[in-house]
């Protein structure tokens, strides 16, 4: 059997439905049907079934699981296998939020890519939600999120990534008349909040804090793009909460401000699913982190 009807298996479970496995993977629907077709033949048991307008898996399409998950994670350790470990190749995905993967993980990657220059990077900017999500789909190797729910752990490893500072800021001339964010019931009328939209845990963070502070704003620009957001605020367009790490160059050129706020910190975490067999190029990334944090940590 070839590991394209298992994948089209794992595929149509993910997304609930044959069409939309067909578009995820380039194929035609007729495609689709005759790999379901091949695997339930070879099964000896019908795998689907539908429900309302998703395809579920029978009791039996639900025990075949495993076993599928055995084989194509036994194929990707094929692929990854080499003779000569120093020479890593294969393909590394990795999820993160926009933020850390445009502001904090390119250092980190530049690392990896010095050791190991024949390994693809793969790399998918997610919300620390859809972060985790990928990781139980099996869909990203190692994912950064924001936070970690104890749910979260039931399948997924996850480790202490770093505590970043992080602060309100806004250009210049909107920081010499914004309000200070540290004095509590105020109504901030005419300057803008600018953030991403919910879900998020940056949001989440601002919300938080303007809740515990009890400050409104008088109208808010949402949008999904931590680098948008830069640019926005820097033109005059408002304040916004940020991770340090985002702005430090434009604090350095003047060309962010701090808007005085109490101590705000964003904590972040790196996983992987449990029991995942961690490939070479896997296993250089975690000493690569490790060296990293080591670096970091004596600084």
């Amino acid at each position: 059997m070839e590991l394209k009807i298992l994948t089209t298996f794992k595929t149509i479970i993910r997304t609930g439905s044959f069409s939309k496995a067909a578009r995820q993977l380039n194929y035609t629907p007729s495609t689709i049907t005759f790999h379901v077709a091949q695997l339930e033949e070879t099964a000896g048991v019908r795998i689907f079934e539908k429900s309302g307008r998703r395809m579920v898996l029978t009791q039996a399409g639900e025990a075949l699981v495993p076993y599928v998950d055995d084989v194509l994670e036994a194929a990707r350790k094929i692929q990854n296998f080499q003779y000569d470990i120093s020479d890593y190749r294969g393909a590394l995905t990795i999820g993160a939020p926009e933020s850390m993967l445009c502001f904090r993980l390119p250092t980190l990657l530049k690392r990896l890519h010095r050791q190991a220059p024949h390994v693809d990077l793969r790399l998918r900017s997610l919300t620390s939600r859809d972060v985790v999500t990928a990781l139980h789909e099996d869909t990203v190797d190692i994912g950064f999120v924001y936070s970690v729910h104890e749910k979260d752990r039931e399948q997924l490893d996850f480790r202490a990534f770093e505590s970043s500072p992080a602060h309100f800021y806004a250009s210049p001339s909107v920081a010499m008349r914004c309000p200070d964010m540290k004095t509590s019931r105020q109504t901030v009328a005419d300057i803008t909040r600018v953030a991403t939209p919910m879900p998020g845990e940056i949001r989440a963070l601002l919300d938080d804090y303007l809740s515990k502070k009890e400050i409104t704003f008088g109208n808010t620009i949402e949008l999904r793009s931590t680098q948008t957001i830069i640019n926005l605020i820097e033109n005059d367009m408002g304040v916004a909460l940020l991770p340090d790490f985002a702005v430090q160059d434009r604090v350095t050129r003047k060309a962010l401000a701090v808007v005085p706020s109490e101590k705000i910190h964003v904590r972040s975490f790196c996983g992987t699913r449990k029991n995942k067999w961690h490939s070479p190029a896997m296993t250089l990334f975690f000493d690569v982190l490790s060296e990293y944090k080591d670096t970091a940590d004596s600084c």
